[in-house]
């Protein structure tokens, strides 16, 4: 590649990527720093660059310069330069490698393609092995992913890419992240979100800490009964709300004793089963504690799911996530500043007992996840035995499905994927503010306002200023100082939810993906693993005639036989 393509990179990857940095830019092409980071840093200014001028500056004999010891006065980097050994740590079982993310948007690690036909190739970040090569682009936030994978998974999972003006496509539309059939191990997992009402009043102290602690020793419990004990269980302080888990070699034996068939069909199967066991266990809690609307899990886990690392910073607070003691919970908020060698070195025995071996724990696992097939058996493995044996004879009546569904006209207008992971980042990708200007009853056009303010659709503002929007979020100062995403905003806009405050799940949230998609966004059907959810089959979009409710009402049939 010769230095006019690789200036030309650089130029298409600012022009296509928000938010690129000029060292983001040379690290994603894996070209020299010393060579191209001045160029770099030209073309973010808005500055012609000559290349043949550039040169890289000369060499000297001075010392290699020591990390944990850099002039970098910026107290981020300076911590992330202290925190390694946490995600050394973190980032390993047994050698198997979980996989590792920058302020979400981080997921890749790339290098150059063989051949002119495609930009690069990319596979995801190995926490534990490759943290140092992620900080070259990190800016805030670490994460890690629930699940782990074994190291020649990494190895052999480059994938092709093309940049284009939608940003960076694969070669086949997959992103080359692992699957459930290639997994390893798999926490099970809840994330316990506070709203941003509260979560912004953390750093002074003025929340329900008492509720808070009461409603997390709930969810501790509640994990201990499901693993049959609380050695088995973790938890964090995310600083916007908490993460409780079970250790994830809790189902490796589970990985280890079946097919990489089976284990996808296993593994898809706890996902969907521990959304509803937390579902049932957020109803349970809120009726001990006041939390209902103020600190409640997500209930949209999968097999990729990120949860910030311990020791990571929190994306808009300056707070840092912290151990909990599940034997005495304490929901204290810890400052970027405060953080002591002691703090550190809780993380990092929290994540040696994390990848530790807790592999008895399957057991009850799978006695408390699969009930219904438990009665009777002899074993864990029976009993996973008996839920397989019904699911492959599924699998073969969707077969049956398929055909008959290959006879009714499926709506056609777009990819469609089985990974709930794609919608998800689609819907993130989207402009907040964007999508507010196009569906406000009247936008704010005052110079220098940030972020503009606007007069919502869904009732009168007398100002016209009662609500706001930026790039991630909007916020109705009326009801409740409450907001979210884009999702969220065409659903207050058509009105699937009548308040802010409320939480958009089930049904709805289905309703608001297809409302996003009558707005012009490419959002990808969801199939579900039989093909036949009611996103893939449009039933969750206002039929615009007859004709079209008698089709949705066929497609239904169709696939309920």
């Amino acid at each position: 590649m010769n230095d006019e393509t690789k200036l030309q990179q650089i130029e298409e990857i600012f022009r296509i990527k928000e938010g690129t940095t000029p060292i983001s830019a040379v690290a994603e092409l894996e070209l020299d720093p010393d060579r191209w980071l001045p160029v770099a840093k030209a073309i973010s200014n808005g500055e012609e660059v000559d290349i043949a001028d550039t040169k890289p500056p000369e060499k000297t004999d001075k010392e290699p310069v020591d990390e944990t010891k850099s002039d970098n006065t910026d107290p981020i980097s300076e911590h992330y330069a202290r925190v390694g050994d946490v995600y050394l740590t973190l980032g390993d079982l047994d050698g198997d490698q979980c996989l590792g993310n920058t302020d979400f948007l981080g997921w890749y690690k790339t290098r150059a393609a063989d051949g002119e036909q495609f930009d690069g190739q990319g596979r995801p970040w190995a926490l534990g092995k490759e943290f140092a090569g992620m900080r070259e682009d990190l800016d805030r936030v670490v994460y890690a992913a629930v699940n782990y994978a074994s190291i020649d998974w990494y190895l052999d999972a480059y994938k092709p890419f093309k940049y284009t003006k939608n940003g960076r496509e694969w070669v086949d539309g997959e992103t080359p992240t692992p699957g459930y059939g290639e997994i390893t191990a798999y926490a099970p997992f809840a994330d316990i979100d506070l709203t941003d009402e509260v979560k912004k009043k953390r750093p002074d102290g003025d929340i329900p800490r008492g509720e808070i602690e009461t409603a997390l020793s709930e969810y501790i419990d509640a994990f201990a009964d499901l693993a049959g004990g609380r050695d088995h269980v973790f938890a964090l302080d995310s600083v916007g709300g908490a993460y409780v888990m079970v250790a994830p070699s809790a189902t490796k034996p589970i990985a280890e004793h079946y097919n990489a068939a089976d284990r996808r069909l296993l593994f898809e199967d706890l996902t969907d089963r521990m959304n509803d066991w937390l579902d049932e266990t957020r109803a349970a809690v809120n009726d001990v504690a006041n939390v209902s609307g103020i600190f409640e899990p997500d209930l949209l886990n999968n097999k990729n799911r990120l949860y910030k690392a311990p020791m990571s910073v929190h994306s808009s607070l300056d707070g840092v996530v912290t151990p909990v003691d599940t034997e005495s919970v304490s929901y204290e908020y810890t400052p970027l500043e405060s953080v002591t060698g002691g703090d550190i070195e809780a993380a990092v025995e929290w994540s040696e007992g994390f990848t530790d071996d807790h592999t008895h724990a399957v057991c009850s696992l799978v006695a408390s996840l699969w009930s219904e097939y438990s009665e009777g058996s002899d074993s864990w493995k029976d009993t996973l035995n008996k839920r397989l044996d019904e699911m492959q004879a599924d699998k073969e009546q969707n077969t049956v499905h398929e055909e008959r569904l290959s006879n009714v006209e499926v709506p056609e207008d777009l990819e469609r994927t089985d990974d709930i992971d794609v919608i998800a980042r689609a819907v993130e990708d989207i402009n907040v503010k964007e999508l507010a200007a196009d569906l406000a009853a009247e936008w704010d056009t005052a110079p220098g306002r940030d972020p503009p303010r606007f007069e919502p659709s869904w009732r009168s503002s007398s100002s016209g200023t009662s609500c706001y929007a930026d790039r991630d979020k909007y916020v109705d100062l009326k009801e409740g100082k409450c907001g979210g995403g884009a999702l969220k905003l065409v659903a207050r806009d058509r009105g699937i939810i009548t308040d802010s405050r409320h939480k958009l799940q089930g049904d709805d949230y289905w309703k608001a993906i297809a409302e996003l998609r009558k707005e012009g966004y490419d959002i990808p059907r969801f199939t579900g693993s039989r093909g036949t959810h009611p996103d893939n089959l449009g039933l969750h979009e206002e039929p615009k005639n007859a004709d079209e409710k008698r089709r949705q009402v066929l497609r239904a049939l169709k696939a309920s036989k």
